[in-house]
Parts: C-alpha cells; sequence; structure tokens
C-alpha cells in the first residue's frame, strides 16, 4: 500500500494520503482536510532511513540475523571432502 504526500495549492497545507495500490492513486486528486480544496499535487517526498541496518524493520532484523547464523552453520566443501577422504581410509584399514 502505497502513502503519497501531498500540497494543497488553495493553503499550502501538507497531508499524506494512503492508497491501496499505485494504480488507485494515478490521476486522482485528493481532499485536502485542512480547506476541503481538490487543488492538489503530488509532493516528492524525503525518503527516511530506520535502524542502524539501513532501513530494516525490526522483522527483517531478525530475518537477515537468522539468515547470516544459517550460513555460518554451513561447512564448508573442503571440509566435507577431508572428513569423506579420512572416512575412506578408515574404511580401508578395517578391512
Amino acid at each position: 500500500m502505497p502513502i503519497y504526500e501531498y500540497i494543497c495549492q488553495q493553503c499550502d497545507h501538507r497531508f499524506d494520503r494512503l492508497w491501496p495500490t499505485a494504480a488507485a492513486a494515478e490521476g486522482q486528486q485528493p481532499v485536502c482536510p485542512g480547506c476541503a480544496s481538490t487543488a492538489t499535487r503530488r509532493a516528492v517526498s524525503q525518503v527516511s532511513v530506520l535502524g542502524t541496518l539501513g532501513g530494516l524493520t525490526p522483522q527483517e532484523q531478525s530475518a537477515a540475523g537468522a539468515e547470516s547464523a544459517r550460513q555460518q552453520s554451513y561447512t564448508p566443501k573442503e571440509q566435507i571432502q577431508t572428513f569423506q577422504a579420512n572416512r575412506q581410509k578408515k574404511r580401508g584399514q578395517g578391512r
């Protein structure tokens, strides 16, 4: 759901509007809550970055941490090959 910021051309009131889809917002003139005028235009909004991880929400931070932990739990291919070679040597010695 996109949220757009608008400026009223009659009273210079700045407000935002949440739309169900970006397509629903196209060509629409929302009513100014300050003066009820439909003479509004969409403004270019500033971007706000949240948190220390570049704007990740707490849920995204948790998912990123879980993914990092999952990747760190992988055994490197070289180590697996060493384990397999040692196992084959032990099997060969035991026969």
